[in-house]
């Protein structure tokens, strides 16, 4: 019993290091975009993005070397349908904007397809190999390349952001090096944790991991729609998305030498499949009405319920 209390207070300290780490890393990465000029979009869908999935990103890292591939897996699948379902639906609620802009849904909508589509194919396919590997990696590619090529810095007549981008680049990587030392710690207590109490590693990757990996996106996203940063928040939350989809699942199955069967996880992907296009219905007509909110946390809770209802009716899902 004590080793269990001992585990738990490990990961809520790691936990806790990684989000105060995560977001120390956001704000000086954002302070270098600023200072070097690149634009608000490009901000949101690709340097917020990456740099608030660099926790699925380390945890991704360490449970594969360490052959817990549950726990990255889970925290995922689980990382995009609490993006969607959960911190969307609360800054939607929260937001003091109820309009989202037609250019801003012109490059959201396809984003959010690709989003829910991609774990669709996923499922269908089944199989996770080097080779899906791969094809993920080329699709993160391809994003980053839409996301500067399409939307470059936009023109600004404001006084530039003073101050030195080496040094902000600098403390940056401070921040991933604590993000990266505090994700050890986490897959290493959660495996332990698994263990002992008979918990699947998928299941505790996609609700308490994956959730605590989502903390630097909540954050910054209520701080950015307090702000009247919309647009920020939105293209943060997508651009994570497709971030832990692509890049961070990529690189799980190039590195992974367990074979992955996507058939076993098809509760948890479903979810990843349906908070997407569920979001997509929502805001394809521009408007932001509360409702929404209720049904997307109706989808986080309703997708508490099954993970953890498969655990108790199949003792858990196991990798491979």
């Amino acid at each position: 019993m004590s080793e269990i209390i001992f585990d738990v207070l490990i990961l809520a300290a790691s936990l806790a290091v990684l989000v105060k780490s995560a977001i120390f890393a956001i704000e000086r990465i954002v302070k270098f975009s600023k200072i070097t000029g690149i634009g608000e979009l490009a901000v949101g869908f690709v340097i917020v993005a990456v740099a608030t999935s660099t926790p699925e990103i380390s945890v991704a890292v360490f449970s594969t070397h360490t052959d817990n591939i549950g726990i990255t897996l889970g925290d995922i699948f689980g990382s995009n349908v609490t993006n969607i379902a959960l911190i969307t639906g609360l800054f939607l609620l929260i937001s003091p904007i109820r309009q989202i802009e037609r250019k801003t849904l012109k490059t959201l909508l396809p984003l959010l397809l690709a989003s829910s589509a991609i774990p669709l194919v996923l499922l269908i396919t089944q199989q996770g190999s080097k080779f899906v590997g791969i094809a993920l990696l080329a699709i993160f590619g391809f994003f980053l390349y839409y996301a500067f090529k399409f939307h470059p810095p936009e023109p600004d007549n404001r006084q530039p952001e003073q101050g030195s981008a080496i040094k902000q680049l600098v403390y940056f990587f401070v921040g991933i090096a604590l993000v990266i030392i505090s994700a050890k710690f986490i897959v290493d207590s959660a495996s332990s944790i698994a263990l002992t109490t008979g918990i699947k590693q998928s299941v505790l990757g996609a609700t308490i991991i994956a959730l605590g990996t989502s903390l630097p996106e909540l954050t910054v996203d209520i701080i950015a729609v307090r702000k009247r940063h919309l647009d920020l928040a939105l293209g943060d939350i997508i651009g994570s998305c497709i971030t832990n989809i692509t890049l961070v699942l990529g690189l799980v199955l190039v590195a992974s030498t367990i074979s992955v069967n996507f058939g076993i996880l098809s509760s948890l992907i479903g979810f990843a499949v349906l908070a997407p296009f569920v979001m997509f219905l929502f805001i394809r007509k521009a408007k932001i009405k509360k409702w929404h909110s209720v049904l997307l946390f109706a989808i986080y809770a309703a997708f508490m319920f099954t993970i953890y209802e498969v655990q108790f009716l199949f003792n858990g899902i196991k990798i491979g």
